[in-house]
């Protein structure tokens, strides 16, 4: 009951602060979109993967415009992960209503935070050298952290969260540069969020492996 009614305040919230600003309609139903796609995430719920598609789409458009290429590409990439997340979160779910969360092991830090590493930095120069990036290598790492936190989900990785909050902290250095002021109360909303479905995936994890093991 709890998280329902933060969900319907930051929603309210959100909706009062684009008003106020003045922001475009595209940018305010993104936010809303957004929104709910993380909290519906929060809660392990499937419907989170089309809400997802929505919002995804809708982001780049705005990322489009705002000349963020790298989140273009992160976001048309989301759009391929959410259809793909759906199909693998409903296979072999067994008794449950979802696939189970995996945990990552030292291995999957390492290969995980290569890729992250080595994606930022080779995109980042990409965009210096060739494109007309606002924020080229800022751009670049939220880019990154965003594809590589959406394909571990699609996964039901539980570490995905980890990455969600630093791709959040980043968002909102870029938001506010870019003004999408809207976008910045969704990024703070979406870091509560955050925690809230770090703190519930890990208990339904820790749960299930009792259970199991028992």
């Amino acid at each position: 009951m709890g998280s329902t009614i933060f969900l319907l305040s930051a929603s309210l919230i959100t909706l009062f602060v684009g008003w106020y600003l003045d922001s475009s309609t595209i940018e305010i139903i993104a936010s809303l979109t957004g929104i709910i796609n993380v909290w519906l995430l929060a809660k392990e719920k499937t419907l989170n993967f089309p809400v997802g598609i929505v919002a995804v789409g809708l982001f780049l458009y705005i990322f489009w415009g705002q000349g963020l290429y790298a989140l273009v590409v992160l976001s048309a990439c989301q759009l391929i992960f959410n259809i793909y997340g759906w199909y693998y979160w409903l296979r072999n779910k067994g008794e449950n209503d979802v696939r189970p969360t995996v945990r990552l092991d030292a291995k999957g830090w390492i290969i995980y935070g290569s890729v992250i590493l080595v994606g930022w930095l080779a995109w980042g120069y990409y965009q210096v050298q060739y494109t007309d990036s606002a924020l080229p290598y800022l751009d670049a790492l939220t880019a990154i952290l965003g594809l590589v936190a959406q394909f571990m989900l699609s996964k039901k990785i539980f570490e995905h969260w980890h990455l969600w909050i630093v791709y959040n902290m980043i968002s909102i250095v870029i938001y506010s540069s870019t003004e999408l002021y809207v976008m910045i109360i969704l990024v703070i909303v979406n870091m509560f969020i955050c925690v809230e479905g770090l703190m519930e995936w890990r208990r339904g994890y820790m749960q299930r492996t009792a259970k199991s093991n028992a």
